[in-house]
């Protein structure tokens, strides 16, 4: 009888929602098509994932099926709630043709499983970017940078660019060839991020546009990171279930590229305490500070919005969304693990192996 009684408690285990489905859910795509590349440029693919169980996901490892393709892991642990991603890197540098593989992607927590991700592409050995991609690194908002671009060809003697093209608003593209003999032809490109670049990362691409009728297009990846003016970190509260009234440390970070000064923080939301806001204009402030809930009307989902008001001219008020929920009385005042309840919870598994170790450890009457 105890031993049929473990027997059904792993079951129930390997039967609760969370560890049944798939990992492969958890993933917005499973396959992507580089399509036709140059030579020697960068080329990569972040396939994106989320866990929302209320155990952490942990990846173990990854594994290709083809050195055409490097995976890396870029989020080893995964947070309840939290997003992670495997990158896939195409070896243009090493490889031409067409070329295809299969990433592997092993988790070993909560459960044990596997994912197969897919990708495939061409890789032209005719042209060659030099460098790999358009990288601008760190900008400040509101200022210009401009990189040059050689493009080289080997082939027929009558291939020309007929056009370049990128689909962001804030950059612009010269193009001028500077050499035609015997069938080796190069460009000179010059690629200008303006000065009305949004605030944030640019993730894109550069389309050339050929008269070859056989492969027309060819990309050039292009990435940046805008920074703001003034910028406020965290930009989003999660807090999880709390109660009413319940007092919640957390800490807000801000900077910007000249000194300024916080004038308040305020919230309908919660009630917040906080120290004394310096009088001193500063380029970085920290600010720990403490939330407390107000009552309200109705418990569950909430979401609510923390202010902080300046003096930065370009922009005065910053604002920090937040997501709660608000519990019940009888949640908030036992705290305690309710299976008719909490059974329904897709992370409920996570209270499941300790129910495991105590029916173990009780002797069988």
């Amino acid at each position: 009888m105890r031993i049929a009684a473990v027997a059904l408690a792993w079951c129930a285990v390997f039967a609760s929602p969370s560890l049944a489905n798939s990992f492969t859910q958890l993933f917005r795509e499973t396959s992507h098509d580089f399509g036709t590349v140059a030579r020697a440029a960068k080329t990569e693919y972040r396939f994106q994932f989320e866990n929302p169980y209320n155990t952490p996901i942990h990846v173990r490892s990854v594994r290709t099926s083809c050195g055409c393709t490097t995976p890396v892991i870029e989020t080893e642990v995964i947070a309840p709630g939290g997003r992670g991603s495997i990158l896939a890197r195409f070896n243009t540098g090493t490889h031409s043709g067409a070329r295809a593989a299969t990433v592997t992607v092993t988790f070993d927590k909560p459960s044990f499983g596997e994912v197969q991700l897919h990708v495939k592409g061409y890789i032209r050995t005719d042209v060659v970017f030099q460098p790999g991609e358009v990288n601008f690194g760190s900008v400040s908002q509101g200022e210009a940078k401009t990189m040059d671009v050689v493009l080289d060809y080997a082939g027929k003697s009558t291939w020309e660019i007929t056009q370049v093209k990128c689909d962001e608003a804030c950059i612009e593209i010269e193009k001028e060839e500077k050499t035609r003999n015997n069938g080796r032809i190069q460009y000179a490109m010059k690629v200008r991020l303006n000065e009305n670049a949004p605030a944030g990362p640019i993730e894109s691409e550069i389309v050339i546009h050929t008269n070859d009728r056989n492969l027309t297009t060819v990309p050039l990846r292009l990435t940046a990171n805008v920074t703001p003016e003034i910028s406020i970190h965290p930009n989003l509260f999660s807090l999880g279930d709390i109660a009413v009234g319940e007092s919640i440390k957390q800490l807000l970070v801000l900077k910007a590229q000249q000194p300024f000064r916080v004038l308040s923080i305020k919230s309908d939301e919660f009630e917040i305490q906080h120290g004394e806001l310096s009088d001193q204009p500063k380029a970085f402030h920290t600010l720990p500070i403490q939330l407390g809930t107000r009552p309200k009307d109705g418990f569950g989902e909430s979401k609510g919005k923390i202010l902080v008001e300046t003096d930065f001219p370009a922009k005065p008020a910053l604002s920090i969304d937040v997501i709660y929920r608000l519990k019940t009385p009888s949640t908030a005042s036992t705290g305690q693990f309710n299976p008719l309840r909490d059974s329904a919870d897709p992370g409920a598994s996570s209270d499941v192996a300790p129910a495991i170790e105590k029916l173990i450890d009780t002797p069988f009457r």
